[in-house]
């Protein structure tokens, strides 16, 4: 028995599974500037990974949350409007950063991790979304 449309089916799957790619898109960020920082001979500590697995963790509930209660309404308003593709959905996705840039007095550097996670979870929701077959 189906009780959802092929549409909010592959909506809600995409709405669960999007925030689960914080975590590999974050470490490969962290693999990059571990092994840059390596490179050139600046001092490298293990704490520094504990530190990103915490920002990972917190990273990923706060894109599910904004996923659920900011991506999914515009997702489906760019749906209904025969609108979603990349390129209306990554400028929206980046909304709440500029808004977090705008009320705080956030570091650049976390504000570019922010809008590197919001980039990342809008890419996997549009992949899952067009990518999903019927009847999976």
């Amino acid at each position: 028995m189906n009780t959802f449309s092929q549409k909010t089916r592959k909506n809600i799957q995409a709405c669960c599974m999007a925030p689960f790619v914080v975590f590999p898109a974050l470490l490969v960020a962290f693999l990059i500037l571990y092994s840059y920082s390596f490179a050139t001979g600046y001092v490298v500590s293990t704490t520094g990974f504990e530190a990103w697995i915490i920002m990972t963790f917190v990273g990923w509930l706060l894109a599910a949350f904004l996923t659920l209660f900011y991506g999914l309404p515009i997702a489906l308003l760019l749906q209904h409007f025969n609108k979603f593709k990349l390129r209306f959905l990554l400028p929206l996705s980046l909304v709440p950063t500029f808004i977090v840039l705008l009320t705080s007095k956030s570091e650049l550097g976390v504000l570019f991790i922010y809008a590197y996670s919001s980039a990342i979870v809008a890419v996997a929701y549009w992949f899952i979304f067009t990518r999903k077959k019927c009847g999976e």
